[in-house]
């Protein structure tokens, strides 16, 4: 089958034009492998070329293939009313794929019809921009050392333990504690992530509006810290002192030498734990038992009642705060605009809350205003923005 039916046929099916005949044609021609190629190079080409976006990852890419491919063998869906943006069509498949009844709507550009009006985004007074590296550490003695413009070298020296900056990460330099152990805590503000390295050589990545407490030395049996927000954890491994981790006051996970997530945030329902590698029990005080997680799983503990659960998880969509992106899977407004909130340090008011769900990825290094145009493009959700206060309206 020659190469521009095939992109004919495509087109055909995004703006609503094609046939029964042509859709069952075009369904036929979706299971040829060179078919599928096309499609996959002109997402990958719409990311590329587009302002607002990056490549992405081929797994996604296969997921939205695969979720395309299933659409064309279904009933068609009732009528909706077209919405026209004035983007490349795959660019508008690839941004934001909105799963409003199960299905994906893709819109594409028509320059030759009327676009239906809608309300854009008031000239930002306050444009948020994205966060950066950044964080408060609070030494022993309750002083703190902003950390965006101290220069690099020694900061703090604490019974014999040097805490070092280096290239925006910091590492503590342990000696001989001359008086006992002290307790740092690296807090990370809305609109700031970091990075450092503890003691006995973990690695730590804060989220934003994040927290974690521990001490400049480890000592006895074990190794505890406490944390809130969200942070991605490379445990040195070391089998006689596990290591030992606290956070929402009502989850533990213990580790020999792994690496996971935990997102502990205080305005979210549950606690979710993300094992990448290796081996975490995860437990809940007065709640279920504990339970020991295998790569590819998390945890979800409730925090009211305290009741957990096992379920798959995605990696990619976990770890996206500490590669770049937000992912977003099925995720209603107000989940997106929590993640939001954090990263531009914005304050959120809602007019109306929209009842879709969205998926999707957006880089975490625009401007708040070219991520509100990009959910924008959905035609199901708006924004005004009025100095730091972002009003969210269906």
């Amino acid at each position: 089958m020659d190469h521009n039916v095939f992109t004919s046929l495509l087109e055909k099916y995004i703006d609503g034009s094609i046939s029964t005949a042509e859709k069952a044609q075009f369904a036929r021609l979706m299971e040829l492998p060179e078919n599928r190629e096309i499609l996959e190079h002109a997402l990958q080409d719409a990311m590329l070329t587009d302002k607002y976006l990056f490549p992405v990852p081929a797994a996604q890419t296969d997921r939205f293939i695969e979720q395309f491919t299933t659409q064309l063998h279904e009933p068609p869906p009732a009528p909706v009313k077209p919405i026209y943006v004035y983007r490349r069509w795959a660019a508008a498949a690839a941004i934001l794929l909105l799963l409003g009844t199960g299905a994906y709507f893709w819109y594409r550009h028509t320059p030759a019809s009327r676009p239906i009006t809608s309300v854009t985004p008031a000239r930002p007074l306050h444009d948020a921009t994205p966060g950066v590296t950044g964080a408060v550490l609070t030494l022993d003695d309750g002083s703190q050392v902003v950390l965006d413009s101290t220069g690099n070298g020694v900061i703090a020296n604490q019974n014999g333990t040097k805490v070092l900056l280096r290239k925006g990460q910091l590492d503590y330099e342990s000696g001989s504690p001359s008086a006992g152990i002290s307790y740092n805590t690296m807090t990370t503000p809305r609109g700031r992530q970091f990075k450092l390295v503890l003691p006995d050589g973990t690695k730590v990545w804060l989220n934003a509006a994040s927290s974690l407490k521990y001490p400049t030395a480890f000592t006895g049996n074990e190794r505890k810290v406490e944390i809130t927000g969200e942070a991605y954890l490379e445990v040195a491994q070391n089998a006689d002192k596990p290591f030992i981790l606290s956070a929402a006051n009502n989850v533990t996970v213990k580790v020999l030498g792994t690496s996971f997530n935990v997102n502990a945030y205080a305005d979210e329902n549950a606690v979710h734990t993300m094992l990448v590698s290796g081996s975490v029990q995860v437990a809940a005080i007065n709640g279920d038992a504990p339970v020991t997680l295998q790569p590819g799983k998390q945890a979800i503990i409730q925090k009211r009642s305290g009741k957990l659960s096992i379920q798959p998880a995605d990696e990619e969509q976990v770890l996206a705060w500490k590669n770049g992106y937000f992912y977003f899977d099925r995720a209603d407004i107000q989940t997106i605009m929590r993640q939001i909130s954090r990263w531009y340090d914005v304050e959120v008011e809602y007019k109306e809350i929209p009842d879709k769900k969205f998926s999707g990825t957006i880089p975490r290094n625009v401007n708040a205003s070219q991520v509100f145009k990009i959910l924008e493009l959905t035609g199901n959700v708006h924004f005004n923005i009025e100095g730091n206060k972002v009003t969210v309206r269906s």
